[in-house]
């Protein structure tokens, strides 16, 4: 978890607690078709006035309307990706729709939807889509939650036959599934799989949580992931009674957003969709209620294995509308008020010994029939009754006192310019982004009013927003009644968690506490005193093919240049010099690996970062220096009207460090907080205990611990910082995006021309960090939960280039598909496998090959045996072309979109000139997709996949009895063994 979690993020902290289980004629522009379904809302907030109570338009650019049998369907065209689109099905029925013997089978109705439906038969819809180069998970994936069901494919639109296949994939979900009987039985397994990959802490201190927060109503009982009881045995018919009564064209919606002729996309829709038949006798589709409570709530709860502590208010509101005028300008204003709220929370968070890790306020939706108004924040151990009255201190401080004139006036700045930065990135947004907006519009209702009119209304309505508005808007909200406090950390008796009486008293102390009144303070000098002093482009040459400048400055500063139209708004840079903390000695190795974090917290120039911050109001600008063990550089990005901002800071992050002992301070009170029941976690041993066997111990890779923050020194830090940015000479320095080479000249030769020139000579050292030779196995005994996690860990010495790093990683994809195919959906034992592969060249070519995955402890040795078996295949005899014409499809789908990306771009030029490779080898992909054949594939895992050098490591529960698995000689102790080879 970051420190700090955007407040805008809409309960980004609550959609981690409320898991969704996840699976994978001519055209006539309507008005927004009303949802049926929607219950009355509340609230009359503002004195209604006509213009107020004006009903928001929908955006003109969408083609929305409903079928005679109650079908909604949204089309969109968008050159977003180019020849691609995204056709979504969409259900407004969930979990909640469940009756009581069908706990969970919302959820495998829609796993059962990729496993036969009426034309495609199992695993055939998979297949299909691989095939023209989508892949399973990014490209075609599903979700269940609540109150809705939402079905995503990604296709290529080139050739108007995929896209017919598309709405035949979508009609087949919509009414096709088979739910052949031996089909549902294997999908138990990878469901039940799923289940147990979501257990652990926080769904043991959920299954507590939400039967307070979510007091006498249904949604305390419909978790969408479901009951393993049910999963297990529940009857076919249950399965197929969910598809039959909730499955119907009333509650459906139909997303298209993409590169397509719009007109033949609704005559596909009324051809695929106008034949479903309406129910003659549909069962109510209810918006289920929370009910009212006169009296707090408290939720308070402990865990063994719970590694961090939180506390969080909710205050659950009545559902506001969104469709009027009046609800916008609402909107607005509590975009407004918690932007400033959090604001003050975070320079609280920057304290030296701050009452809180991270801390922020939002209001947003929370289920059907309610709202939310929540403040949480992650605290130390210990330290709930100080975080949660800082908190509401705050809260508090708003209340008497309100906010400044200052405070708004930079808030509005902010607000205004994102909304500007979406106006100005219209044509460049992508198709997913458009088709969320809608699928938001036709379950809940949000507006969706179109960019050009959302920036009208945003100039025309902030203004009008004043202090008294913003000020006395949580007044409303805050309650004895309707208020949940939710408590949680870990399960120690030497630190217990506060009584709900002790939290009750902070709520009565803060109210009759003195509070002063907050001080605004701000910088009103420039960011750079003096302007530093301009040095020329000395040589320029053009490299034809890829739109690329490279500059040499005065001072030897390298500037690669790329120009492009993909976004509107963005122009990213990164620069990069060879060195890194490698050169540092071992003794001060933790202060160098810490040194770009700490003194960026410090802030630039003569900023603090919590004066930085308010003196880059209204821009959208930035930049970060960081060290990495061969490297150090920084990374930045702007809109090309705030470049110079972005140059400046560039300037100031290698030229101008600001250490700030607060800030020090405040900065290892987190990292400690973060580190100090790191171990309770199982996941997290297991890692620790793979990276000291991988690492063979290397001061250099250990794992994160309670020590390695004592050994971090402020002053060295610094020291170190100082010196790994005192020559430029060396960097090289990438920039991507939009602008013109004129334009920007002048600034390249001012910022980057006055770059610091010694004219050092240094490369990078190796430490000499070894992986181990032969076989390690080792295995993990930690944790409450039925589960397992097996990691298999291929190595050796490689050669790095660029066949050869194509070559594993096309291995990798073809290998994980047929793990897939094998494991899931053959087996039903797991609901997932991650496959990689990579090459490294520095320090020394080595590669990298692994496999994880996660299971029941019982069926360890079932899926080990299974894996080593493909891979022994895999070596024998390879795969068969179909497995490499998939992997070719996906890579060259991918690239098509990949070129037209300016992260792609800023990323391969600094591959490429950090290798000394030519960039105009970017354009020669073709030839490294044709090396994919079986053959090739065979070849490479004969080279990668040694039976006589791999690490595997196994965690099991504490209780688990797996001494069959690894020998049980190694039973009994968590070490590293040397093992023998397994048959290939």
């Amino acid at each position: 978890m970051t420190p700090v979690l955007p407040g805008s993020a809409a309960l980004r902290l609550l959609s981690s607690l409320l898991i969704l289980a996840s699976c994978g004629g001519g055209l006539v522009v309507q008005p927004a078709p009303p949802r049926p379904w929607e219950g009355p809302v509340q609230t009359p907030e503002e004195p209604a006035t006509r213009e107020a109570e004006e009903k928001l338009p929908f955006d003109p650019q969408v083609a929305t309307g409903r079928l005679a049998n109650g079908l909604t369907y949204y089309i969109r065209e968008n050159s977003r990706p180019q020849k691609r689109a995204e056709f979504w099905l969409a259900l407004n029925a969930g979990s909640m729709q469940e009756d009581d013997d069908q706990l969970g089978l919302a959820h495998f109705v829609e796993h059962m939807a990729f496993n036969g439906t009426r034309h495609f038969a199992k695993q055939e819809l998979v297949d299909y889509l691989e095939r023209i180069g989508m892949r399973f998970g990014p490209d075609v994936n599903a979700f269940t939650s609540f109150d809705e069901t939402v079905y995503m494919l990604k296709v290529p639109t080139d050739e108007a036959a995929t896209v017919a296949q598309a709405f035949q994939i979508l009609e087949d979900w919509a009414h096709g599934v088979s739910f052949e009987d031996q089909e549902i039985d294997q999908e138990r397994g990878v469901v039940i799989e799923e289940w147990r990959l979501g257990r652990g802490a926080q769904a043991r201190i959920r299954d507590k949580q939400f039967p307070i927060l979510f007091k006498d109503s249904r949604y305390a009982e419909r978790l969408p992931i479901g009951r393993r009881k049910i999963l297990e045995s529940a009857p076919y018919e249950a399965l197929r009674r969910f598809y039959r009564e909730w499955y119907r064209p009333d509650l459906m919606a139909v997303i298209a957003v993409g590169d397509f002729d719009p007109n033949e996309v609704e005559r596909l829709i009324r051809e695929n969709f106008e034949a479903l038949a309406p129910p003659d006798d549909p069962r109510p589709r209810e918006i289920y209620p929370v009910p009212d409570h006169a009296k707090a709530l408290y939720a308070i709860t402990t865990d063994p294995e719970a590694a961090s502590t939180t506390v969080g208010v909710y205050q659950k509101l009545d559902k506001r509308p969104q469709h009027r005028l009046r609800d916008y300008r609402r909107r607005l204003a509590e975009q407004l008020y918690h932007g400033l709220l959090n604001a003050r929370l975070d320079e609280i968070r920057q304290q030296s010994d701050p009452p809180f890790l991270y801390a922020f306020s939002t209001s947003a939706g929370f289920v059907r029939s309610r709202d939310v108004y929540l403040q949480t924040a992650g605290v130390r151990e210990g330290g709930v009754e100080r975080g949660l009255a800082a908190v509401l201190t705050e809260v508090e401080r708003v209340d008497r006192y309100g906010f400044t004139e200052s405070e708004l006036d930079r808030k509005k700045s902010d607000l205004l310019r994102s909304y500007e930065q979406a106006y100005n990135e219209r044509d460049k947004r992508d198709s997913g982004s458009y088709a969320g907006e809608y699928l938001r519009h036709f379950l809940e209702g949000e507006p969706s009013l179109g960019i050009e009119r959302e920036l009208e209304l945003v100039r025309q309505l902030l203004p009008s927003i004043g202090l008294e508005q913003i000020n006395r808007l949580a007044q409303r909200w805050i309650s004895e009644a309707n208020r949940v406090v939710l408590v949680s950390g870990p399960e120690k008796t030497e630190v217990p968690l506060p009584a709900e009486e002790t939290l009750a008293e902070i709520f009565r102390a803060v109210e009759g506490s003195q509070i002063e009144a907050y001080v605004d303070e701000v910088r009103r000098e420039p960011l750079l005193a003096e302007t530093p002093e301009p040095l020329p482009v000395v040589d320029e040459r053009t490299i034809e093919g890829v739109g690329v400048t490279e500059w040499r400055l005065a001072n030897g500063v390298r500037v690669v240049l790329k120009p492009t139209d993909f976004k509107n708004d963005q122009v990213l840079l990164t620069g990069f010099s060879p060195g890194g903390h490698s050169l540092v000695a071992d003794e001060y190795y933790t202060s160098a690996a810490f040194a770009a974090a700490v003194v960026g917290e410090g802030g630039l120039g003569t900023f603090s970062q919590v004066e930085l911050e308010k003196a880059l109001a209204g821009k959208l600008a930035g930049a970060r220096a960081y060290i990495g063990e061969l490297e150090e550089g920084v990374n930045a990005s702007a809109a090309p009207q705030d470049l110079e901002t972005m140059f400046q800071l560039l300037y100031l992050a290698i030229t101008s460090p600001r250490t700030d002992r607060e800030a020090f301070q405040a900065f290892t009170a987190r990292l400690e907080a973060s580190l100090e029941n790191r171990h309770a976690r199982p996941e997290a041993v297991f890692q620790d205990r793979i990276t000291l066997a991988l690492y063979q111990g290397h001061p250099r890779r250990r794992p994160p611990s309670l020590e390695m923050l004592d050994e971090i020194r402020l002053d060295t830090a610094l020291e170190v910082y100082r010196d790994r940015f005192r020559d430029a000479d060396d960097f090289t320095f990438i920039l991507v995006g939009r602008f013109d080479l004129e334009t920007i000249r002048p600034l390249v030769e001012t910022y980057l021309g006055g770059l610091p020139s010694t004219e050092r000579q240094e490369s990078w050292r190796d430490v000499g960090v070894q992986t181990p030779d032969g076989i390690v196995e080792l295995q993990v005994r930690k944790g409450l939960e039925p589960k397992s996690r097996i990691r298999l860990i291929f190595g050796g010495p490689a050669q790095w280039s660029r066949e050869s790093v194509h070559d594993i990683r096309s291995l990798a994809a073809a290998f994980r598909i047929r793990l897939r195919e094998i494991l899931r959906e053959d087996l039903g034992a797991t609901y997932g496998v991650s496959v990689g592969g990579s090459i490294d060249d520095r320090p020394r070519g080595r590669f990298t090959f692994s496999i994880g995955l996660g299971c029941a402890p019982e069926n360890v040795e079932r899926m080990l045996e299974t894996i080593f078996a493909e891979i022994d295949s895999l070596r024998r005899q390879g795969l068969d072309d179909s497995y490499a014409q998939k992997v070719r499809e996906s890579q060259l789908r991918r690239r098509e979109t990949e070129l037209k990306e300016n992260p792609f771009w800023l990323a391969a030029l600094k591959l490429y000139y950090a290798r000394g490779l030519d960039p105009r080898l970017l354009l020669d992909y073709d030839r490294l997709v044709e090396r994919v054949t079986p053959a090739n594939l065979k070849a490479s895992a004969e080279r990668y996949l040694d039976a006589e050098r791999y690490l595997l490591g196994v965690l099991y529960p504490a209780e688990a009895d797996s001494a069959s698995t690894l020998e049980s000689a190694a039973a009994a102790a968590d070490s590293p063994r040397v093992g023998q080879a397994r048959s290939f």
